[in-house]
């Protein structure tokens, strides 16, 4: 028979077993298919000023500034233009296609330009169309919609914390044989302080331990402790599922790498309902998993997704409020939960002279 410590160990080494696989799957993505957390914050802002309104067709921006997307449900096709007039992307009802020969098609694979274009790729070379998705929709990186450097425009240093426009793009494309183009701008618009957040936040996931210290354990248990804060853990790791909606719907990414990061969300969501769970059901490792899915919850879905504290601009279906908010009691949660994990932990390990009695009766049996 398996003593308390025993059992303890056993739940911290499977916790932590979990926890190290979701930092690998985490840390083993691929950049190209990396989004969301706080990969995505930012303080641009790219906005649509104007399209030509045509019927059936619709332009977006996505993450702040990251991706522009155009959908179009008409029978005829229309032609984007990439950075030398040449075309770039068609769509239309039998899909997008994309052109090969289009310098376009290489630079804008990633946020920052990390692939150059080969020889023969340019404007007088004819279009080698590769089809890149079925539906009449697509969403690119397209550099003329956002700022490339990772160095802050003059006019946003100078700025202070006042909204600056930093500067104003347009994208031209082709529909029915004329030349059209959407344009837009792109605007600085500064963030709050990450401490805003989380010194409100804490009282809340505070509160509920505090409260259990008030009361007086038993000689095997301290339900009065646990119970509190596995419910903050858990109502935690619920809201966190708002992490795993945008993981498959704020970013338009192909649905293999959503999915690679929905999995790693859901990895650390479920850690922290199982402390929590566990937790709530008392005896032995009860505080030993309510550490683990504390931690869990605090590095996957507290620590990766920082950033998005103190940016004006998140990857999220959901009101930045929202987003900024369950960070930011995910973040918090750490400190008074793990300080119970570790109180009840401490004061419910046996006594010396109890250990050499469970040992002994271990070998007994």
């Amino acid at each position: 028979m398996r003593g308390p410590g025993q059992v303890a160990r056993g739940v911290a080494r499977l916790g932590v077993g979990a926890v190290a696989a979701g930092a690998l799957l985490v840390g083993g993505a691929a950049p190209a298919s990396a989004h969301g957390r706080g990969s995505d914050a930012t303080n641009f802002s790219s906005t649509i000023t104007a399209d030509p309104g045509i019927d059936g067709v619709t332009w977006a921006v996505y993450n702040g500034d990251e991706f522009i997307g155009v959908e179009n449900t008409t029978d005829t096709d229309l032609i984007v233009e990439g950075y030398e007039a040449e075309p770039y992307l068609r769509v239309g009802p039998d899909g997008v296609f994309a052109n090969r020969n289009s310098e376009a098609y290489y630079l804008n694979a990633t946020r920052y330009i990390t692939t150059a274009a080969p020889e023969g790729v340019g404007p007088e070379a004819p279009p080698d169309w590769v089809e890149v998705s079925t539906r009449p929709s697509y969403a690119w990186h397209d550099h003329r919609i956002h700022w490339m450097s990772p160095t802050l425009p003059p006019q946003v240093t100078d700025a202070g914390v006042r909204t600056v426009v930093t500067s104003r793009w347009a994208i031209p494309f082709r529909y029915a044989g004329e030349e059209q183009e959407v344009t837009g701008e792109l605007v600085w618009v500064p963030g709050t302080s990450p401490w805003i957040w989380l010194l409100a936040a804490l009282p809340v996931v505070a509160v509920p331990g505090l409260l259990g210290l008030r009361t007086r354990p038993g000689d095997h248990a301290w339900p009065g402790l646990v119970r509190p804060a596995a419910a903050v853990l858990g109502v935690v790791a619920v809201l966190n599922i708002t992490h795993f909606v945008d993981d498959l719907a704020a970013t338009p990414v192909p649905l293999g790498s959503a999915a690679l990061v929905a999995v790693q969300t859901a990895l650390f969501i479920g850690i922290g309902l199982f402390g929590a769970v566990r937790a709530w059901q008392g005896g032995e490792a009860a505080f030993t998993a309510l550490g683990v899915g504390t931690g869990a919850q605090f590095v996957g879905q507290g620590l990766l997704y920082f950033p998005v504290l103190g940016a004006s601009q998140a990857a999220s279906v959901f009101p930045g409020a929202v987003t900024r908010a369950i960070v930011a009691l995910t973040l918090a949660q750490a400190l008074p939960l793990g300080a119970v994990a570790v109180i009840g932990s401490r004061r419910l390990l046996p006594e010396p002279g109890d250990r050499d009695r469970d040992a002994d009766a271990a070998v007994v049996s």
